[in-house]
């Protein structure tokens, strides 16, 4: 149930970006809500789920984002690997250290996509600007606390159990048992 509620939720967060908050793709105050979807599943999730959830919110942000195609899906499974990797390899508490590294996280991966990119496709891109990414990496920050804190009750909720399996008794045949 934890992957269908993500990828309704992460479907969900999809929508609102590229409707509510990006008029258009370049736009400087939008913030990049399935980054912060991104982190949060390198962070909290085993890498089995996180790959699942993050197949389709890839897909839908190809398709409704009308840019490079591929582009979201080399960000998010780049930033996905990265962070995994990272917090894996640091010793330090996780709430002093996860929310700041998801936005230079961003930061790092947008700038090696957009080299990567230039790579393929020279002056086809949209120029880099270190002062418009520094202000979206600050964004994804300042978004991570209240999504991080949604996500945690999404993440409770689709634990909580819809059988209750201490109340469904399943008998056994030992007749003697039952006498006792």
């Amino acid at each position: 149930m934890v992957v269908f509620h993500f990828i309704i939720v992460g479907l969900l967060l999809v929508i609102v970006q590229t409707t509510i908050c990006m008029p258009t793709p370049v736009w400087l105050p939008a913030p990049d809500f399935y980054y912060i979807l991104v982190s949060y599943l390198a962070f909290r999730l085993d890498l089995l789920r996180g790959l699942i959830i993050l197949f389709p919110l890839v897909c839908a942000l190809d398709v409704v984002s009308g840019t490079i195609l591929g582009m979201y899906a080399l960000l998010c499974f780049s930033g996905f690997i990265l962070l995994r990797q990272l917090s894996a390899k640091l010793p330090v508490n996780e709430i002093l250290y996860q929310i700041p590294l998801a936005g230079v996280s961003y930061l790092v991966v947008s700038w090696g996509v957009y080299l990567f990119l230039e790579l393929l496709q020279p002056g086809q891109q949209v120029t880099w600007s270190w002062w418009k990414m520094i202000v979206r990496a600050v964004l994804v920050t300042v978004f991570s606390y209240p999504l991080f804190f949604l996500f945690d009750v999404v993440q409770k909720y689709s634990h909580r159990s819809f059988l209750h399996w201490n109340r469904l008794r399943l008998r056994s045949d030992n007749r003697r048992r039952r006498q006792a």
